[in-house]
């Protein structure tokens, strides 16, 4: 299974002061049209990694994509 193509699924969440706080998920190109925001993070396109609590930024999100 290809697990980094542009439909893998990951989580968006925005970081805050009162904690992390899920937006909603959805599949990679999705996520990245979303704004660019410095408080948001993804969980890894790996399925075992997000199960893992792996977030990755906007930018290695983006390297997945293009590299995948």
């Amino acid at each position: 299974m290809d697990t980094t193509s542009s439909k893998s699924i990951v989580e968006v969440s925005v970081d805050s002061a009162a904690g992390r706080k899920a937006l909603g998920i959805m599949n990679m190109r999705q996520a990245l049209e979303l704004p660019d925001l410095p408080s948001l993070t993804y969980t890894h396109p790996d399925p075992r990694k997000a199960a893992a609590g792996v977030v990755v930024s906007r930018r290695e999100l983006e390297r997945f994509l293009t590299c995948h």
